[in-house]
C-alpha cells in the first residue's frame, strides 16, 4: 500500500487535475473529509483497539471488487450530497482515489521491502519492513512535492485531528453525529454491494465501520510525525516498551530523514520486476518474473495520480447521470489493490530484492531509545 501522506498528496493532485480545485492548504470540513476518504479501506487495518472489529473488511476491499464498493456507496448517497462541495461528496471522491495509487505503487513496495514467511526463518528480519518503507517513501515524496519535512507537514491539522481541530468524537466541528452517521451509511452501502456474502450475515457491520473510523483517527494522531520525533508527545511510548515491541512500533514511526546511502524511491534507476512474476502489462513472466523496469516511486505516483484523476471524473459523471453505476465500477476497476492490477485477481508475491530496511529500523529505534 501507500501510507497516509502519499494518499493525501496524490489525492489532492488528482482532485486539482479533475476539478481545478486546490486544497493542499485547506483544513475546512470538505478538505478534511476528502483526505480521510483518500485513506480508503486502510481504516479497517487500523481497527485493532475497539470491538467489534472490521479488520477483515480491509483485506477484502484490497483483494477484489473495489469498483463495486465505490459504486455502491455512490448509489446510496443522497442527491443533495452528490457534489464535491459537500462533506460526504468530498469523502467519496477521496475514496475513489485510493485504489489507483495503491495499484500503481504496491508492486514497488513489495519488491523492495520483501515479506516475512514463517516457514522461512531467514525472512524474519523482513517483519515491519513493508510499513517502514512506506513511511520512507512518504518522506521522500513530501520532500520532492512540497519541500517539507514530515514533522512540518501538519498531518493532524490536515486530517482534522488534535485540540480544536475536530474528529474528537460526536462534538467534532468537522464530523458531527450527522456526518459520522453518513460515513457509516456510505461504507455500509459500499461493503454490502461489493461483498454480499460476508456482509449478509453481519448485523454488527455498522458498529465495525464506526469502530474502524474511530481507531483510524487514533492511529493517525498517534503516528503524526510531529508527535513521534525526538522530544515529541508520543516518543516516550517507545522508551516505555520492551525492545521487541518497541522495534515493531518503530515500523510505523516516521524517521526524521531518509537514512544516508539508502535510495528508497529508486531515484538511481535500479532495475526491478513485478513481485508476482508477471510482466508489467500483464503477460506471464516465468520464474524470474516479467520484463524489468527502472521506474522510481515518483514515476509510479504520477501514474497513480493520473488514474486517480480519472476515477474522480468518473464519479462526477455518475453524479451528473452520464454513466451508470456499473460503468463507474468497471472504470475504477475490480481487481486487487496489491498485485494483480485493476482487472486481475490478487496474486501472490514470488520475487523481491529487499533494501537494508531492517538495519535502518534498528538504527531508528536506537536513535529514540538508549540501548546501553
Amino acid at each position: 500500500m501507500a501510507a497516509q501522506i502519499s494518499h493525501i498528496i496524490a489525492g489532492e493532485e488528482a482532485l486539482e487535475r479533475a476539478t481545478g480545485r486546490r486544497i493542499d492548504l485547506e483544513v475546512g470540513p470538505t478538505a478534511v473529509l476528502f483526505r480521510l476518504g483518500a485513506q480508503g479501506p486502510d481504516i479497517f487495518y487500523h481497527n485493532r483497539r475497539t470491538m467489534p472489529s472490521g479488520l477483515h473488511y480491509g483485506a477484502l476491499a484490497h483483494r477484489r471488487n473495489f469498483g463495486t464498493l465505490v459504486a455502491g456507496a455512490a448509489r446510496s448517497m443522497p442527491t443533495g450530497d452528490r457534489t464535491p462541495g459537500s462533506p460526504l461528496g468530498a469523502y467519496l471522491l477521496g475514496l475513489a482515489t485510493h485504489a489507483p495509487l495503491d495499484r500503481a505503487v504496491h508492486p514497488f513496495v513489495i519488491y523492495f521491502a520483501g515479506w516475512a514467511d514463517p516457514s522461512v526463518p531467514s525472512t524474519r528480519n523482513y517483519r515491519g519492513c513493508h510499513p517502514f518503507l512506506e513511511r520512507l517513501l512518504d518522506i521522500g515524496l513530501l520532500e520532492r512535492k512540497r519541500a517539507l519535512r514530515a514533522r512540518d507537514f501538519g498531518l493532524s491539522a490536515l486530517l482534522g485531528l488534535g485540540p480544536g481541530l475536530g474528529l474528537q468524537g460526536d462534538s467534532s466541528d468537522y464530523v458531527g453525529a450527522e456526518q459520522s452517521e453518513g460515513l457509516v451509511a456510505l461504507w455500509e452501502a459500499g461493503l454490502r454491494s461489493a461483498y454480499p456474502r460476508s456482509t449478509g450475515s453481519d448485523p454488527l457491520l455498522p458498529a465495525r465501520i464506526a469502530n474502524a473510523l474511530a481507531d483510524a483517527r487514533h492511529f493517525y494522531s498517534a503516528t503524526d510525525p510531529a508527535a513521534t520525533v525526538k522530544g515529541g508527545a508520543r516518543e516516550a511510548l517507545l522508551r516505555s516498551l520492551g525492545r521487541e515491541e518497541g522495534r515493531r512500533l518503530i515500523s510505523i514511526v516516521y524517521p526524521e530523514s531518509i537514512p544516508e546511502g539508502l535510495d528508497p524511491m529508486n531515484e538511481g534507476g535500479a532495475e526491478w520486476r513485478d513481485p508476482a512474476g508477471t510482466a508489467f502489462g500483464g503477460a506471464e513472466g516465468g520464474a524470474e518474473g516479467g520484463g524489468p523496469t527502472r521506474k522510481s516511486y515518483l514515476d509510479l505516483v504520477e501514474e497513480g495520480i493520473a488514474d486517480a484523476a480519472e476515477a474522480i471524473s468518473l464519479v462526477l459523471e455518475y453524479w451528473d447521470g452520464r454513466i451508470e453505476a456499473e460503468e463507474l465500477a468497471e472504470g475504477i476497476g475490480e481487481g486487487s489493490l496489491s498485485l494483480g492490477g485493476a482487472h486481475g485477481q490478487a496474486a501472490r508475491p514470488r520475487i523481491c530484492s529487499p533494501l537494508p530496511l531492517s538495519e535502518a529500523m534498528d538504527a531508528e529505534y536506537a536513535s529514540h531509545v538508549d540501548l546501553r
